[in-house]
């Protein structure tokens, strides 16, 4: 079975060439994977009807992403917002308030975190937000 995991650490290079391909390679597999289920006009707004409408990969790919986006890593936020831009504008069936929801509740600082910890998901925010606007679902 095909997988799309090795692209996901590829993301975060600090080479960003090697950051553009992966994130082409990794959206190719999730629309192909995508493209294999039911045709619907669905919109997935909430994480059960994510997990119904949308390839097993793709729901994966969706929450890995958005996680991602808080990473500390070099050119992690390059990299997974490229890619989570991409994915949105390509994989019609995810909702804005879904990606939302999801990037909220990945990027929560509270206040046990460290500063240093607080700031990436602050950023992580950021290049979400970003991302979402880029994908160009906002309507």
């Amino acid at each position: 079975m095909p997988t799309t995991l090795e692209f996901y650490w590829d993301l975060a290079s600090l080479d960003e060439s090697k950051r553009i391909e992966a994130a082409a390679q990794l959206i190719s597999a999730l629309c192909k994977f995508q493209a294999e289920m039911p045709a619907t006009t669905s919109v997935a707004t909430t994480e059960e009807e994510l997990n119904r409408i949308c390839a097993g990969d793709v729901t994966y790919g969706i929450k890995r992403l958005i996680k991602g986006l808080a990473s500390p890593r070099d050119g992690a936020r390059q990299g997974y917002s490229i890619a989570l831009s991409e994915l949105l504008a390509r994989v019609p069936c995810i909702s804005v308030k879904l990606v939302l929801d999801l990037l909220w509740r990945s990027t929560e600082a509270t206040k046990q975190m460290k500063g240093q910890e607080q700031r990436d998901m602050r950023f992580g925010r950021i290049f979400g937000l970003m991302a979402l606007v880029q994908s160009g679902i906002i309507t």
